[in-house]
């Protein structure tokens, strides 16, 4: 390799001693050579495709200014593994998980069990009737797409427009979602994963629409459970409401005395009406915060103390809200 490091060779030069092609009569692949510590590295100028074989020919020979030493050349043929071909990802999870949503719903999330494509989400969501016919635009349409770092959540928004009483997409059509009506949210086996292969099945997900939900949250209902120090005994807070998923697990924490949140892992269930955290280290005895922060909602976009119906622009008695909302959760030792 030192002679290789001490000259400059042309791209055509380069190709003579390490050669990468996709067949023997084909010429040499563009890209770019390199000398590392134990070899030649070539990165191609377009990436390799997958279950394609390519010639690899190493002639030491052809280096410049070197001496015939009687190595012979080495050919092999290599690929990248062959991409999938049989489709494996399914629809996982759609929250809110409960058969009773509000009539003023916000957002569902669709969960997915590998990551999916770059193709926008509406083109394979569907909101459809008891009879099977489709609601015509009851999702806000939006350029921008809303998944979670590795696509493998999406997040659908109802029109706000005409979930939110006097707004005129709620005055010419009225609300998505109908008070005790059935529906279904159809996805799509069409929509593609990464891979660029179509989900295994459809997946569909029924539910019964209640009463408009127009209240605040209000954390004096919560029922927080304790655990005792010494232990890594979860804290569990009952709602007596579901919460948005979503917004459960990014929104909701413990936080110490000096109000940073705990590590720990977090639990969402019984259809988002209970929330548990489990410390990565045993508690100690003191007053811990359980600390809700106010981006927090529920499914109808009721915040802490403010109701989504609630025109903040317009009150008169308009405070700052507060950025985050302190329970005490007091952990005894265990007599």
């Amino acid at each position: 390799m030192g002679a290789l490091r001490s000259r400059t060779l042309s791209p055509a030069q380069w190709a003579a001693v390490l050669r990468v092609s996709v067949a023997d009569d084909q010429p040499a692949m563009l890209g770019e050579y390199a000398v590392t510590s134990d070899g030649i590295r070539f990165t191609p100028s377009f990436p390799l495709n997958p279950g394609r074989e390519y010639v690899v020919s190493f002639a030491p020979a052809a280096v410049p200014g070197t001496a015939p030493d009687g190595r012979a050349g080495v050919t092999a043929r290599v690929s990248l593994p062959a991409a999938k071909r049989d489709p494996t990802t399914v629809v996982a999870q759609i929250y809110p998980s409960a058969d009773v949503v509000p009539e003023n719903q916000l957002r569902l999330y669709v969960h997915f069990s590998a990551p999916m494509g770059l193709k926008g989400g509406l083109d394979f969501i569907t909101l459809v009737d008891e009879s099977g016919r489709k609601v015509v635009d009851p999702f806000l349409p939006l350029d921008a797409e809303f998944w979670n770092s590795d696509r493998t959540r999406y997040t659908v928004f109802f029109d706000p427009g005409r979930q939110k009483r006097g707004i005129l997409p709620n005055q010419q059509m009225g609300r998505s979602l109908e008070i005790g009506k059935r529906y279904a949210i159809v996805v799509s086996r069409d929509w593609p994963d990464t891979n660029g292969l179509p989900l295994k099945e459809e997946f569909r997900k029924s539910f019964t629409v209640g009463s408009a939900d127009e209240r605040p949250i209000d954390v004096k209902s919560w029922r927080v459970s304790a655990p005792n120090a010494g232990t890594r005994e979860p804290i569990v807070v009952t709602f007596p409401e579901p919460l948005d998923h979503g917004l459960l697990v990014r929104a909701l924490g413990v936080t110490g005395g000096d109000r940073a949140f705990l590590d720990g892992d977090v639990r969402v269930d019984e259809h988002e009406t209970r929330w548990s955290f489990t410390p990565r280290t045993p508690w100690h005895a003191a007053t811990y915060q359980l600390t809700a922060l106010a981006m927090l909602e529920d499914l109808a976009g009721n915040r802490i103390g403010r109701a989504f119906e609630v025109d903040q622009f317009d009150r008169a008695d308009r405070v700052a809200e507060a950025d985050r909302t302190l329970i005490p959760v007091v952990i005894v030792a265990h007599p």
